[in-house]
Order: C-alpha cells, then structure tokens, then sequence
C-alpha cells in the first residue's frame, strides 16, 4: 500500500459497520465524514417486512461497549435496533459527521493516493465531490431487492412484490400467497401472512437446518456453539490450532457424533421430516450457507396445513397462477420473493469489479483488497454478531493507520487471498456471498485480526472459561474504549 499521511477518511455508509469505523477512527484522531444514501442511520434495520427484527439475542449484536437498553426484548424489532444505533452514533458524536441524502456515483483516486469520492445530493439534484486520503467503504453485502424472473411473469394479473415490500397484513389478508425462498425473510413473512390469508404456500428448492435459539428449549445455543470448544468441532479452519487438527485426525467419529447429535436434537425439537424441511446436507457444512435462527411458530403453522410447503421451484406464470416443476399448478394473487439481495459494485472502482467471482469477491482479511491502496472494507465478514465483528475490523483498521502493524506485500496478500478461496470453496455451500462467509468460524477470525494488531485474542479469566464459556461482544469492551489518539 502506498504510504502518505493519513488525515481525512471517507466513509460509505451509516449503517452498523459505517457508525461504529466512524466512530472508532475519529476515537483515534482521524478526521471522519460518513456518506449516507438513507435519510436515517442503521443500514438493514431502517426498513424491512412487517414484524422483521433481530434473529439472535440482543447480547450478541450489541456493541461491546454499548449495551442495549435493559427494556428491549430478548430478540429486539427492526424499528428498536435502529434506535439503538441512532443513539450510538448520536452518543459518540458520529451522527453530526453524517451526510444523508447523498448517492455515491463513483470512486476516483488520483496519482497521489487520494481519492475523490463523487456524489450527488438527492434532496437538491446537484452533483459534487470530496477528497479524502482514505476511503472506508461500509455499505455491506446487502443491496437491492433481488426478484428472479420467470416465463409469463409480465403476463400474472395479481401482486409479485419483494418480501422487503411487505409491510402490513392488509396487503394479503383474504387472498391466496405464495411466498418463495428459505431463508430467514421468506420464513418470517410466510409465518406472518399465513395468519391472515386464504392459503399460504411456501416454494423452494433446498430447506436448511435451523438453529434454535434455545436448546431442548431452554439451553441458550450460544452457550454451547460459540465456544471454542465447539469451534474446534467445525470443518477445520484454515489455519487450525495443533487441538483442533488433532481432534479431526485422530478422532474423526467423535467430531462426526457431535453433529449427529446435534442433528438428533434439532430433529425432535422441530417436525422438519412431517414438514418436508430436512436439509440435504450435513449441518456442519449447511450451517455455513446464510443460515437463522427461525421463530418456531412457522414450523407449527406448516404442521397444522397453514403453509403448504412444496419442495420443487417455478416454472413459469399463468395469468392467476404459478406452474412448478414437480409438475402441480398453484392458484395465487399475490407471490412475495423472499429470494435476498443482489449486489451493487457500479460506485466502485474497476480493480474491484474485476475480482468478482460466481461466490463474491475476496479480500485480504476480509478488509483489503490488494489492488486498492488507501481503501478498506468493513462490514463485509458474515458472521452470527456482524455488529461485533465489523467494531473488530475497525479496531484491526486503527491500528493499522495508527502503524502499529504493516501489511504484507501484494503477491503475498494475493496468495493469502487465494488459499483462503481454497479453503473455502473445499466445504462451505456454492453460494453467491461465500466470499464475505465466516458464520460459526467467527472466533477464530476475530482472533487473527486481533492478533494482527498485537492485542491478545484470549480474552476470558481463565483456561477454563476461555473454551467452555461463550464469546459474545462483551468480552471485548476494552478494546474499543482503549483506542485513543495517541
């Protein structure tokens, strides 16, 4: 990376990831302007489908050092998490640093090093631009609505909408619904809709195991899965520790009977099998697609005939209906696509573009690309606390502009790069964002980037706490609050 004097850092984008490298770069003394497309601050959760909100408990997407309020719920609302983060960025004296409104056209950086972000204001029309020695790019990996498309689509009288779009029971109450997908949107909105319509019918092409938030029913799942313990249980990491690649090469059977285990007990909490929602795939390497943590009530509404599942994709459209291939004909008004999100690179400059591959584009450390001096990405590592892990990265950012660690060379960041698509791609499911995937493997990244910086990644009381007892943002409180400028 070219080395000149960091001073002034543009950020794109005031949702989590924004906010919180804003914050932690203005803690250390850079001068920090943030870039907002939105007229409010919190990315994902200034909108979203009726009764969308939090998957995890509130604990594991908190900031470290900013709990959320003892009044939330467990598993706080679309609308609460967004004020939670209004009022950190307000609290940290982020939220006066934000330009609403205003729509990235592109990235330019010129012979020095600098680079000119150009944007036009949305509110006036007028275009304009700003130079910055460093450039944070923040607006994740969730884009614009993706709706696939289908032969005699234009020709359906009734409602096709994006499962973003539903925002209240009115728009289906009394009609027939097919939503489409299995991912967390598309199972909340059938849960929701199923309540109100005539019929309810759930298309898809693979199911996914869930995740319970709680175990049996009363075990916390993060008690056992985000410790080391369970960590060391997973497809092996890319750069295992001696613990962990002993335990997978001397006792394949136990690290088999983990996950069957698990599967077991998933099986008898949720009727995936009467339901027709038994994965495919193992749950070791399934749960590395972008998984949830489902509310268990669409699993009753399916066993009680409230969502018709059918297990096969579409086909085509008919004027008053969707034809699938398993060959049956499903009369509808209304088809909600809970089909995610695609991506939108056109701010971005070419070198970025150019690295875009079938499952996404990879980065060194999931921060860096090699091609790109004086640019970092944050928000782009998918994990089970994304709040957590991009305060992390940013962490990993400060110290790094601060000078306390140095980059590797290019070919050596591309070679990095490369084992870490190998590693990838060797287990985790063909999906399109597999490059941003990390999920369960979380601890093991926040370690490396912690130990990038010199900060030690063990941040537990002891021995024994350090791999049976959870990690979650709280742990790593001090670490934020010690960034200074200095």
């Amino acid at each position: 990376m070219q080395k000149i004097t960091i001073k002034t850092i543009g950020i794109i984008g005031a949702g989590v990831a924004g906010i919180g490298a804003a914050r932690l770069l203005s803690q250390a003394g850079f001068e920090c302007e943030v870039f907002e497309k939105g007229d409010q601050v919190g990315g994902v959760w200034t909108a979203g489908y009726h009764t969308f909100g939090l998957q995890t408990p509130k604990s594991l997407y908190e900031v470290p050092d900013y709990p959320m309020p003892d009044s939330y719920p467990r598993v706080p609302s679309g609308a609460e998490l967004q004020a939670y983060f209004e009022n950190y960025a307000k609290d940290y004296k982020v939220f006066e640093k934000i330009r609403f409104n205003t729509d990235i056209t592109r990235l330019e950086q010129d012979k020095n090093g600098n680079w000119n972000v150009h944007y036009i204001d949305q509110q006036s029309g007028e275009s304009a631009n700003k130079q910055f020695d460093f450039v944070v790019v923040a607006t994740g990996i969730y884009f614009d609505p993706y709706i696939p498309e289908f032969p005699g689509q234009d020709t359906f009288k009734g409602k096709i909408m994006h499962s973003s779009e539903y925002r209240a029971p009115s728009s289906v109450t009394g009609q027939k619904v097919v939503v489409v997908g299995f991912g967390k949107s598309a199972l909340d909105v059938a849960g929701d809709v199923a309540k109100f319509t005539k019929q309810t019918s759930l298309v898809y092409r693979k199911a996914h195991w869930p995740i319970p938030m709680d175990v049996l029913g009363f075990l916390d799942v993060r008690r056992i899965y985000l410790t080391r313990l369970a960590s060391a249980f997973l497809p092996l990491y890319q750069r295992p520790d001696k613990w962990a690649k002993t335990l997978h090469e001397h006792f394949p059977s136990l690290v088999s009977g983990f996950w069957r285990l698990t599967e077991s007990i998933i099986k008898f909490q949720y009727p995936l099998k009467q339901c027709d929602v038994l994965s495919d795939e193992p749950i070791e390497t399934d749960i590395f697609n972008l998984d949830f943590l489902p509310r268990k009530e669409v699993y009753q509404l399916m066993q009680q005939g409230k969502i018709k599942n059918q297990r096969t994709s579409i086909k085509s459209f008919t004027e008053t209906s969707i034809v699938l291939e398993n060959g049956e004909e499903v009369a509808c008004d209304v088809v909600i696509f809970g089909t995610g999100y695609k991506s939108n690179y056109s701010f971005l400059p070419k070198a970025f573009k150019k690295s875009q591959e079938a499952d996404g584009v990879y980065l060194y450390r999931h921060i860096i690309h090699p091609d790109l001096p004086n640019m970092a990405f944050i928000g782009r590592a998918a994990t089970f606390s994304n709040s957590l892990t991009s305060h992390l990265a940013s962490v990993w950012l400060v110290n790094f502009l601060k000078g306390k660690f140095q980059l590797p060379e290019r070919e050596q960041m591309l070679a990095e790069i490369e084992a870490i698509k190998q590693w990838k791609r060797s287990f985790m499911p063909a999906i399109s964002s597999r490059a941003t995937v990390i999920k369960l493997h979380m601890v093991h990244y926040h370690d490396e980037l912690l130990r990038d910086a010199a900060i030690n990644p063990y941040r537990k009381k002891n021995r024994f706490l350090e791999w049976l007892s959870d990690y979650r943002p709280a742990d790593y409180r001090e670490i934020l609050s010690e960034i200074t400028d200095s």
